[in-house]
């Protein structure tokens, strides 16, 4: 049988000890530097996270406050106005049916035909931001590309409008047919154009979606900074940056921002706490 005790009499010299500890100490201060260099690189990450994470929170904010612009000054006042006249039309006509009024009374119909420009806003920065940028997926990356889709019918419709108009102001169309084919009434052929009416209420269904979708957006940017942000401050007792707020109250109250009860459906393709930080 072999002899080691000349091994363990070697091991317990003050030369091995020492060697053998200061290896020891070594691997372990060469482990909590890695550690640490970790941690600190991951909260540099998050840091910057949250700094992307609250430019697209105020990229978003600036579409949502340019549809709502949008709506306030030129949208709603077009189709209140269309409507009114519109339902004041019908009207007469239901009057003259009934003999109430005479037959060849005329109503004037004063068209709006006032234009506007379609709303220029930052859609490809908010998108490198939150596709590149920020570590979110589920409906914060699906509410960006329906944003950008409601942009884009909405800069279409827009367009489209004016073209129509252009056709009504050159006398394209006979005097005595001019509000059938305004507010998309039955003619006397049985005809109904109704591209102006409906080229109306595409405009206003898109600028909703856009101020819906967005504020949406924001809110959910908003949240995923806050989880973000806890996980920051588990990594280090520094100051954490703070994660911006959009505050859609006032245009809620005014009745401008669209309800979640019409986009109900799409609502319910996404399950609670999709796009939650890791």
């Amino acid at each position: 049988m072999m002899n080691l005790g000349w091994l363990w009499t070697a091991l317990n010299t003050n030369l091995t000890i020492a060697f053998v500890g200061g290896l020891t100490g070594a691997i372990g201060g060469a482990l909590g530097a890695q550690y640490i260099a970790e941690r600190m690189k991951r909260r540099e990450e998050r840091v910057r996270e949250i700094r992307s994470t609250n430019a697209a929170i105020m990229t978003c904010f600036s579409i949502c406050n340019t549809a709502l612009i949008i709506k306030h000054q030129h949208v709603e006042p077009m189709r209140s106005e269309f409507e009114k006249q519109k339902e004041d039309l019908e009207m007469l006509k239901v009057r003259q049916a009934e003999g109430k009024i005479v037959p060849d009374q005329v109503h004037q119909v004063t068209a709006d035909f006032r234009q506007f420009s379609a709303p220029i806003v930052p859609i490809d920065t908010l998108k490198t931001l939150v596709f590149e940028r920020i570590s979110v997926y589920g409906r914060p990356l699906a509410l960006v590309s329906v944003l950008e889709q409601s942009l884009t019918g909405l800069t279409q419709a827009i367009g489209h409008r004016g073209k129509l108009i252009q056709r009504f102001q050159s006398s394209a169309i006979p005097k005595e047919r001019f509000a059938h084919h305004y507010f998309g009434l039955r003619q006397a052929s049985g005809e109904t154009d109704q591209e102006y009416s409906d080229t109306v209420s595409v405009i206003a269904s898109y600028t909703d979606d856009v101020a819906f979708f967005s504020a949406l957006l924001c809110q959910d940017l908003v949240k995923h900074g806050e989880e973000v942000r806890a996980l920051v401050a588990k990594l280090a007792d520094e100051s954490v940056p703070r994660v911006s707020k959009a505050d859609f109250s006032g245009p809620k109250a005014k009745g401008l921002l669209p309800s979640d009860k019409n986009y109900a459906d799409w609502l319910s393709g996404f399950q609670e706490g999709e796009g939650k930080a890791d």
